[in-house]
């Protein structure tokens, strides 16, 4: 038996007693609301509702329609580890399955989830839950940025690229390595008795050393693979993740005789595409590292007060106090707050 929900949604522009009227009964007459009270003096709508049958967007779509408007949060919550139109998808889907969630939009140039929501059903917990059980990271809420949320992000970045620099480098070396080995006399080297006692020598050294370095370097695609199919959504990963596992199995098959022959030989070939697989996303991540640093640092440029006349008098004031038709001093040289004692200035219109 599914629990009933009730949202407490805080309504404006009603004016008397027939705006409650009107809007408690345009919502009972909606399928799967049990209960509803509307308080004009609080402004607030409280409604009891079957989420079998009904979603929020729903009860304040019929709001909206009678003329009415329904006060709702919007957060802006920054998110790492996307690197497709499916990773958007799954996001979105996650938060718009929190009660309470009205609406979820996710840009992936940005890296950031807009959210608009009923703050009396859902917080920045729960979200921030759905994220990180989808399989991505909760770096924060935008425009909330400290000093030290901002140097633990970094840190994230750096820490990713370093472990995917680490994994492409020893990729690298491992594929040369193999491809190296397939050129080496074994006959010469290996007792004739080796070579017909067990299965081709070189198939098995070249599984022995492949083994570690595939399993290392692939495992974040697998990952993302895994976490793909566990939000029922088919994208990149899960591609790259048949790809690169499909040429390991099969030479795994084929050095021991199963199904396949020793013909179908591809170590070093799944090694190296896990390897240039992974140099991708590290030249992305890089590339999205520089970006957001850009804009931390244009936005680090913009003044947080300005000087104004008003009635003959120059006032400093807050950025955002700056109205339409202040006449805004700008002095040479004028950064924030600081500026040159003496200098000239130039009157602006803001």
């Amino acid at each position: 038996m599914v629990e009933g929900k009730r949202a407490d949604l805080k309504v404006g522009g009603m004016m008397c007693a027939a705006c409650t009227s009107a809007v408690e009964k345009a919502l009972l007459n909606l399928d799967g609301v049990s209960r509803v009270q509307v308080n004009l003096g609080s402004e607030s709508a409280a409604v009891e509702y079957d989420p079998r049958k009904l979603k929020l967007v729903d009860i304040e779509g019929v709001i909206r329609d009678l003329g009415y408007e329904v006060i709702d949060q919007q957060a802006i919550l920054k998110i790492g580890g996307m690197a497709c139109a499916m990773c958007v998808g799954a996001i979105e889907a996650a938060l718009s399955n929190l009660d309470g969630v009205v609406e979820a939009r996710v840009n992936l140039a940005a890296e950031k989830a807009y959210v608009t929501y009923n703050p009396s059903m859902v917080g920045l917990q729960e979200m921030k839950k759905a994220i990180i059980d989808s399989g991505y990271q909760f770096l924060g809420v935008a425009g909330e940025e400290t000093e030290e949320a901002a140097k633990r992000e970094q840190e994230l970045r750096e820490k990713d690229l370093s472990e995917k620099k680490q994994r492409i480098i020893i990729g690298f070396a491992a594929s040369i390595l193999l491809m190296a080995m397939m050129h080496l006399p074994l006959h010469q080297i290996i007792p004739p008795w080796i070579f017909t006692a067990l299965p081709n020598p070189m198939n098995l050294i070249m599984l022995v050393v492949s083994l570690p370095v595939f399993a290392y370097v692939s495992y974040p695609i697998f990952k993302a693979a895994l976490r793909a199919l566990s939000n029922r959504t088919l994208d990149m990963d899960v591609m790259y993740g048949m790809g690169i596992g499909v040429a390991y199995v099969s030479s795994i098959l084929g050095t021991f005789n199963i199904v396949l022959t020793p013909d179908f030989m591809f170590y070093e070939t799944a090694v190296m595409l896990a390897t240039f697989l992974t140099l991708g996303r590290y030249l992305e991540a890089n590339a999205k590292g520089r970006t957001s640093e850009a804009i931390r640092n244009l936005v680090g440029l913009q003044p947080r007060k300005a000087t104004i006349l008003r009635g003959g008098r120059q006032i400093e004031v807050t950025a955002e106090e700056v109205m339409v038709d202040d006449l805004v001093l700008v002095r040479p040289g004028e950064k924030g707050s600081s500026r040159r004692p003496g200098g000239g200035g130039r009157k602006l219109r803001g």
